[in-house]
C-alpha cells in the first residue's frame, strides 16, 4: 500500500488543484463527506450512511439523537471538519462546533466552510457545553504539515479532549502526531478512528504514533497511485497482498542447484549459537545448500549442534584470529556460493586488521551483513563508507537501532525518532539495502524505495531473532529473489512466524529465536496462496 509523506501530500494537493483543475473546495467536500459517513456508521451501524440520502434531517436512526463535537482548527483540516459538521447536522445529528482559534484567524477556505455551516443553522459550542457530554469528538484541529512540539494555545483543548474520554475520530491524523515519523506530542489526541486524506501517511504506522490512530480509513481523492509515484511518492506499507505479490513459487522441475548456495561466516567463542541459527534459517527460507565456514580449531563437538544438512567448510586458523591465510581461504570459499552472510556472533577482532577487512569488500557475491560485522565497520574512521564504496555486488545490512546509530554516529534516540529518514539516507549514500530492525521494521533501498513492516511482536526482542532474519534473507536471495524482494518477504514472514508461534504455542515472553523455525512453513504457506493453511508448522 502506498504511503505519502507530508511534503509529498502537499505536492499532490497542488497537482490536483493547479494542474488537474480540481477545486480545493471539492477536495474538502469529498473528505468531509467521507468523515461524516464514517461517523454515521460508527454511531448507527455499518452501512447506515448509504441510506442517509433517503431520510430527512429530522429523522433519527435511533430514538436517541447522537451528539457530536467537531473541534475545528484554523487551517484546511478545520475546513474538512466543518464540511463533516454540515453533513452530520443535515442528517439530523446534534452537532456543536468548538473553534480552536478565533474566528478572525480562520484561513479563507476554512472561513467559507464556517459560514456555510452557520447558514444551515449549525450550532457553535456554548460556554457551558462540555466535551464529556457528547458521543463522538471529531479532531479537526491540525492535519498534514503540522510540526512538533505543539504550541501552548491549543494544548488545553487537547487535554480537554483526553479528559472527556469520548470516542475520537481524527481527520487526516490525530493532532499531535507527526505524519512522517510517528513521533508524538505529550498531549497527542488518542483516536479510535483516523480518516486520513488522499493516502495514508507513514507516521500512522510507526511507533509510538501507531498506538494513537485506532482504525485507519483512507478518504480517497481519486488520484491514481501511479500519479502519486510519478510525483515522488516512494513509501509503502507491507500488507499481506504486497508480501504475496513478491513471493516466488518454486518451479516443479527444480533441484538443489536451482536454489543456490549460501555461505555463512559467523560465530566465535561462546557465540556459535548465532551461526547455527543463521544456517538453519537460510535452509528454512529455501536455499539449496548452506555452507558454514568454520576455523580449523572449532571442535567437532560444537558442529554437532548445527543442522545435519549444513555443509562444513574449514578455513585455516583459530577462531577470532584473522590472518591473510585465513582471509584468502575465505575469499576462495565465498567464490563457491551465490550469497554470503557475515557477522552474527562473529566478534570484533576484524577491526584490528583494516587491510584484511577491506579484502572482504571485494567478495563477488551478494552479502547480508549483520551484528558484529556492522559494529566493526562502524569502528572505521569513516564509519564504513569507504568499505561500502568498494562493493560491486548487492549488499543488505540488517542492523538493530544501536548498531545503526554507530554506523551513523548519532544516538539511538535520534535513530528511533526518524527511522525512515535515516534508513533512506544511508541506503542512498552507501548503495545498500537497509533493513532497520525493531517494531515496524523499515526497509530502504538506494532507488530510493521505503517499506514499513507490520508483522511481528515483542517476542522478537530476544537474542538470536536477528540472526534468523539475516539467514532468511540470504536464503531467499540464493533461491532466486532479488535483494529488495528478499528483504520484503523475509521481514514479513519472520514477523508472521513470531505471531503464529505466540498465537498457538508460545507467549511473547517465552518466545525463543529457535521457535520461529516451527512456524516459518505456515507463514510461507499463508503468503503463497497456493497451499492450505495448517497448524502443524
Amino acid at each position: 500500500m502506498l504511503l505519502v509523506t507530508s511534503a509529498e501530500m502537499q505536492t499532490l494537493d497542488e497537482l490536483m488543484i493547479k494542474k488537474m483543475g480540481v477545486p480545493s473546495a471539492a477536495l474538502m467536500e469529498s473528505i468531509g463527506l467521507r468523515v461524516a459517513q464514517v461517523i454515521i456508521d460508527l454511531l448507527d451501524g455499518m452501512g447506515v450512511h448509504e441510506q442517509m440520502g433517503e431520510r430527512s434531517n429530522a429523522t433519527a436512526v435511533s430514538s436517541h439523537v447522537k451528539r457530536i463535537a467537531v473541534v475545528v482548527g484554523k487551517g484546511h483540516n478545520g475546513a474538512d471538519g466543518l464540511v463533516a459538521a454540515r453533513y452530520l447536522h443535515a442528517f439530523g445529528y446534534q452537532v456543536r462546533v468548538w473553534l480552536a482559534a478565533p474566528e478572525d484567524e480562520l484561513a479563507p477556505m476554512t472561513r467559507l466552510q464556517f459560514e456555510a455551516y452557520l447558514k444551515l443553522q449549525g450550532q457553535l459550542a456554548a460556554e457551558q457545553d462540555d466535551l464529556a457530554d457528547v458521543d463522538v469528538i471529531v479532531d479537526a484541529i491540525l492535519g498534514n504539515g503540522s510540526k512538533l512540539p505543539l504550541r501552548e494555545p491549543i494544548k488545553p483543548l487537547l487535554r480537554a479532549i483526553r479528559k472527556a474520554e469520548r470516542t475520537v475520530v481524527a481527520i487526516d491524523l490525530p493532532t499531535g502526531l507527526d505524519a512522517d515519523t510517528g513521533q508524538i506530542d505529550a498531549d497527542c489526541v488518542q483516536a479510535a478512528i483516523t480518516v486520513t486524506c488522499g493516502f495514508a501517511k507513514p507516521g500512522l504506522y510507526m511507533d509510538p504514533g501507531r498506538n494513537f490512530v485506532g482504525r485507519i480509513v483512507v478518504a480517497s481523492l481519486a488520484l491514481p497511485r501511479e500519479q502519486a509515484e510519478a510525483h515522488g511518492a516512494h513509501h509503502y506499507l507491507i500488507t499481506p497482498d504486497l508480501a504475496a505479490s513478491r513471493y516466488r513459487k518454486r518451479p516443479t522441475d527444480s533441484h538443489k542447484g536451482t536454489f543456490g548456495r549460501v555461505g555463512i561466516l559467523a560465530g566465535s567463542k561462546g557465540m556459535y549459537g548465532a551461526a547455527r541459527l543463521a544456517v538453519e534459517a537460510a535452509y528454512r527460507a529455501g536455499a539449496g545448500l548452506v555452507y558454514y565456514f568454520a576455523p580449523t580449531d572449532l571442535s567437532a563437538a560444537w558442529l554437532t549442534a548445527f543442522p545435519v544438512e549444513a555443509i562444513i567448510k574449514r578455513y585455516p586458523g583459530r577462531a577470532g584470529e584473522w590472518t591473510k591465510e585465513a582471509i584468502d581461504a575465505l575469499v576462495a570459499l565465498f567464490r563457491e556460493v551465490t550469497t554470503g552472510v557475515i557477522g552474527p556472533g562473529l566478534g570484533m577482532n576484524l577491526r584490528e586488521n583494516v587491510e584484511l577487512l577491506f579484502t572482504l569488500a571485494n567478495l563477488p557475491v551478494t552479502l547480508v551483513l549483520d551484528a558484529d560485522f556492522l559494529s566493526v565497520l562502524a569502528s572505521l574512521r569513516d564509519r564504513g563508507q569507504s568499505w561500502f564504496a568498494r562493493r560491486s555486488f548487492p549488499t543488505v545490512i540488517t542492523p538493530h537501532p544501536k548498531e545503526f546509530a554507530r554506523l551513523l554516529d548519532v544516538s539511538v534516540e535520534q535513530v528511533q525518532a526518524n527511522r525512515l529518514g535515516y534508513a533512506k539516507e544511508f541506503a542512498v549514500a552507501s548503495n545498500v539495502v537497509v533493513v532497520l530492525k525493531g517494531a515496524g521494521t523499515v526497509i530502504a533501498t538506494p532507488q530510493p524505495r521505503i517499506w514499513i513492516n507490520q508483522t511481528g511482536n515483542s517476542g522478537l526482542a530476544t537474542g538470536g531473532t536477528g540472526d534468523v532474519l539475516a539467514g532468511m534473507i540470504a536464503g531467499l536471495v540464493a533461491s532466486g529473489y532479488d535483494v529488495q524482494d528478499a528483504a520484503i518477504v523475509g521481514v514479513y514472514v519472520h514477523g508472521l512466524a513470531a505471531q503464529l508461534a505466540c498465537q498457538k504455542e508460545q507467549s511473547e515472553e517465552s518466545l525463543l529465536a529457535s521457535d520461529l523455525f516451527r512456524w516459518l512453513g505456515t507463514a510461507f504457506r499463508q503468503i503463497s496462496r497456493a497451499m492450505d493453511i495448517s497448524l502443524d508448522g
